[in-house]
């Protein structure tokens, strides 16, 4: 099967401390990568300036005000024709590597709807925090409440993403969450043994000043899939086989290896190639 394309939406606002490193390590892998688009809200902390600059790489940008991070990414994806597509904020990043594997991935299985990877956590200053390696995405998991997709690893299919109706635009802060509640039991998903992205923890994220909208998108979540959410003795079930497989398969230890080996490293140089983002 031939390799499927890839095309990548950046939501980007005010976040110019971290987003010319998001930029590069998509813009690094650009042979691999079909479309590249940036959606702005209008950011006035320099943030346009770092976007002008690769802009002769970039095959579509804008800044000007628009209704929210969802909205702008599902502007973006209504710009872009990959076959397979996701979002990286400008806040987090993808690592060396990162889109061959992905594509590799798809291209071995015409089946497959969903793939996704490992993840590094750094901080502000982009030096790791830790490393996961999670069970990767399955119905199973999601019918026994345990969903744990880190949305930066998490590739898709733009024909599964029309068919479960996109993105909800009115969710701010959960709309990843509610696209894995449809996607996921769509398709077949695989986890890949490989680091994918990198989710960043900073002060500037969604965090406090953003706990009545996530208590108000989770209150909503929980009245669209009744069948999903709330249901403790599922659920009970699924904490105790998670970390049941995570022990029995080495996740969990790798995971704890790796975090030992990195933690307190730049990003950078620990992933400094393909090579270094080949880890199991």
């Amino acid at each position: 099967m031939a390799k499927p394309t890839v095309s990548i939406v950046m939501p980007s606002f005010n976040q110019a401390q971290f987003l010319e490193e998001a930029i590069r390590s998509i813009l690094d892998q650009r042979g691999e990568i079909k479309e590249f688009v940036i959606l702005d809200g209008g950011s006035t902390d320099g943030s346009v300036e770092i976007i002008e600059k690769y802009a002769s790489e970039i095959d579509h940008w804008q800044s000007k005000p628009d209704g929210g991070q969802s909205h702008a990414i599902a502007d973006g994806f209504s710009r872009v024709t990959g076959d397979v597509i996701n979002w990286i904020n400008s806040d987090d990043a993808i690592l060396p590597g990162a889109i061959y594997a992905i594509r590799e991935r798809f291209a071995a299985d015409d089946k497959l709807g969903l793939v996704e990877g490992n993840t590094v956590i750094v901080d502000a200053e982009s030096y790791v925090i830790r490393c996961d390696r999670r069970a990767g995405p399955s119905k199973w998991w999601v019918h026994h409440g345990y969903l744990r997709s880190h949305q930066p690893s998490t590739f898709f299919k733009r024909e599964l993403f029309d068919r479960a109706g996109g993105l909800d635009v009115d969710l701010q802060c959960t709309m990843d969450t509610d696209l894995w509640y449809r996607l996921i039991p769509m398709t077949k998903c695989v986890r890949i043994k490989r680091y994918i992205g990198v989710h960043r923890v900073h002060d500037d994220a969604k965090g406090e000043s953003w706990d009545q909208v996530y208590r108000a998108e989770r209150e909503l979540l929980d009245g669209r899939y009744p069948k999903l959410r709330k249901r403790p003795i599922k659920h009970q079930i699924g904490r105790i086989t998670y970390y049941a497989t995570q022990a029995a398969s080495g996740r969990s230890a790798g995971a704890k290896h790796d975090t030992a080996q990195l933690v307190g490293n730049k990003l950078r140089e620990v992933f400094p190639d393909d090579t270094a983002a080949l880890r199991p």
